[in-house]
């Protein structure tokens, strides 16, 4: 439950960010005139997925909490005083990245989970709106794989879960932002949206490239990093799309319900 809170005060928090690229979207878009049909579509999506969360997040989070409780709680105990804050984020961080780079790499290696995933990536124009645009089991059980994962590792303060709630908020889920922006040298160092619409590309030399949530670092130490030109924005998507909320709500299930619209 405590991540589950961490998650919305972060989101809270960073609300003045996101409204600076609500802003960018319109001023200074990689895709223009996006047809009025997507965005409606997405945001029924996202709907969808944010109210499965919403119901599925606290029971997730209670089971999960107590089978760490039952193993007898996280190996180690951070600390958030003092000097020992910064070495409490690092170390939560770095696990955090390196668990959502592998469960990523998965995502997309692994047929069953590709099925659920690969609803994200239909997206032929991407957008802020984009990064909660999953289907609705997925993130429930990335949030149980999660918690069991790293409340086991370390036992964590709340105001820790807050701030690293922040710290992947705004490069993670305002990563698909709309915004024509290169990031220089900074975009190698911190994920953004340049950055990981490399990911989204249909491209072929683009292929699994770019899977880190927060940092670059990883991409580059397991060979999968794409570091974009200044003026590189591919176009993305996989080349069909749920025909509608019913499709999209059933989405592994596509080939059997001959759901999905070719572009």
């Amino acid at each position: 439950m405590s991540s589950f809170i961490g998650v919305v005060v972060a989101a809270a928090m960073a609300s003045p960010a996101v409204a600076l690229l609500l802003r960018l979207e319109k001023t200074m878009p990689v895709t223009r005139d996006r047809p009025r049909s997507d965005f409606l579509l997405e945001y029924r999506i996202v709907v969808l997925n944010v109210v499965a969360g919403l119901i599925l997040a606290p029971i997730v989070g209670s089971y999960a909490a107590a089978m760490v409780n039952a193993a007898g709680g996280g190996l180690v105990t951070l600390r958030s005083d003092g000097w020992r804050l910064v070495i409490s984020l690092a170390a939560v961080i770095l696990a955090g990245d390196v668990f959502a780079y592998l469960v990523h790499r998965a995502q997309h290696a692994i047929p069953c989970l590709w099925k659920m995933h690969s609803l994200h990536h239909s997206a032929d124009s991407l957008a802020l709106l984009t990064g909660a645009r999953h289907f609705w089991i997925e993130q429930p059980i990335i949030l149980a794989l999660y918690s069991i994962s790293m409340g086991l590792l370390f036992s964590i303060p709340l105001e820790i879960r807050i701030i690293t709630g922040i710290l992947y908020f705004l490069p993670d889920a305002c990563a698909h932002a709309n915004v024509r922006f290169s990031f220089g040298m900074m975009g190698h160092i911190i994920n953004n949206p340049q950055y990981h619409r490399i990911h989204h590309s249909v491209c072929p030399v683009h292929k699994d490239k770019n899977f880190c949530k927060l940092l670059p670092l990883l991409d580059m130490i397991f060979g999968t990093a794409w570091l974009p030109a200044e003026d590189e924005f591919p176009e993305t998507g996989l080349g069909y799309r749920p025909a509608g909320i019913v499709d999209a709500a059933l989405w592994p299930l596509r080939p059997q319900i001959a759901g999905g619209v070719e572009k």
